[in-house]
């Protein structure tokens, strides 16, 4: 086994660098999203929905908004406990009869297009 010595203020230096790493790498850590705030229109594309579906959801409550000036803006969170609070639970029996019949789609002749050729 090597000993290595160094001097108190290089150790020092060395060991403010490794904490300042590690701090950064907790703070990384932590970041959360679910408080990002949204508007209507990133909110519909991400949902792949309409404004006009995304009022409804407004107007029935089943999605946490904030208003500001005319505009409304949605947490990621509720946009989160929006969608698990509407999913659906299904069996494992459902699935595998659900692959079963997409198996079978495939097997009766699904064809991919291919390009055909213009002469």
């Amino acid at each position: 086994m090597k000993i290595i010595t160094i001097e108190e203020e290089a150790w020092d230096q060395l060991n403010n660098r490794i904490t300042a790493i590690a701090d950064y790498l907790k703070r990384l850590e932590v970041t959360n999203y679910d408080d990002l705030w949204l508007n209507n229109h990133e909110v519909c594309q991400y949902l792949h929905i309409s404004e006009k579906t995304l009022w409804r959801m407004r107007t029935k409550d089943e999605i946490a908004y904030s208003k500001i000036y005319g505009q409304y803006f949605y947490t990621i969170g509720s946009i989160k406990d929006m969608l698990n609070a509407n999913a659906v639970q299904s069996s494992d029996e459902y699935v595998h009869e659900l692959i079963a019949k997409g198996k079978s789609y495939i097997e009766k002749g699904r064809k991919l297009k291919t390009d055909k050729k213009i002469g």
